[in-house]
């Protein structure tokens, strides 16, 4: 269980190094930026892809691409939210984007459905519904900032879904394909620090040095933790999830000091009841 812990620790660390980040500083899309540099050079470097033997002709380009692009943006919209709304909010608003990656593999993927699983589904919905609940004047929940969440569940759902066809994609295996999503998320990266004018500075070198190391850590470990449970996914796909979502509330409503209303509570147990459901439905 040490690979989940580590995982969910390396998760909650990235949220909390966001969150400081922002209060002193506006160099976010580049922090972003090295940020996915140096997790290409540790894929690199712990996963050892053998480039030159691959039949690049055969790559899911169009995928990677389109990573590429919805990666770093996610990114910013993630940051921008801890700011706004806070770590407990956004890290729900991650963990329950599963909903669409298990939506989709029931339409695209044919997967088999339970009643179970369409009953965890529903529950999950309905905690986002609670957990997005805001209103003009609404003193625990910027109104304005809404988009924000409802854009970082979307957006992480549709890469969930984009990961879950490279995972079916036999030509190249996942950590080959990470690493060339990191580069093309560095390039990309890369535009929008241009296109903001955003100038040089060694800080934000070192910010991303540390950002990278506990993001790319998080993933590391995360399938270091599917290795280690292989006939039993579904007990990292719980603890994960949970664990983040609880971690990343306590820190942020303790810790940080952010509000919720009564139906964000409400909506944080319903995000757990639903993951559960899920769960054990797999």
């Amino acid at each position: 269980m040490k690979e989940i812990v580590v995982s969910i620790f390396f998760n909650i660390v990235v949220s909390i190094l966001l969150k400081l980040y922002n209060k002193h500083s506006k160099g976010i899309s580049l922090v972003i930026t090295y940020n996915y540099l140096f997790s290409a050079i540790l894929c690199y470097i712990l996963f050892k892809p053998d480039l030159p033997s691959l039949n690049y002709s055969s790559a899911p380009w169009l995928i990677y691409i389109l990573m590429s692009i919805l990666m770093p943006v996610v990114f910013l919209l993630i940051a921008e939210s801890i700011k706004h709304t806070g770590i407990a909010r956004t890290d729900i608003a991650q963990r329950m984007s599963l909903l669409l990656t298990v939506s989709a593999s029931f339409i695209f993927f044919k997967e088999s459905f339970n009643s179970i699983k369409v009953i965890g589904l529903l529950v999950g919905f309905l905690s986002i519904v609670f957990i997005f609940y805001s209103k003009k004047g609404d003193q625990t929940f910027p109104y304005n900032k809404l988009y924000l969440l409802i854009l970082i569940f979307f957006g992480l759902g549709i890469i969930n879904i984009l990961y879950k066809l490279i995972a079916v994609n036999k030509t190249f295996d996942f950590t080959t394909s990470t690493f060339f999503i990191f580069i093309g998320s560095f390039i990309v990266g890369c535009l929008i620090t241009f296109v903001q004018k955003i100038i040089f500075s060694f800080k934000e070198i070192l910010w991303g040095i540390a950002l990278s190391i506990f993001n790319f850590g998080n993933v590391y470990f995360y399938l270091k933790a599917h290795q280690t449970f292989k006939d039993n996914p579904s007990i990292v796909f719980a603890s994960m999830n949970l664990g983040v979502i609880i971690l990343g509330s306590l820190v942020g409503i303790v810790v940080f000091k952010e509000k919720m209303n009564k139906l964000n509570y409400l909506g944080l147990i319903l995000a757990l009841v639903a993951i559960t459901i899920i769960s054990l439905s797999t």
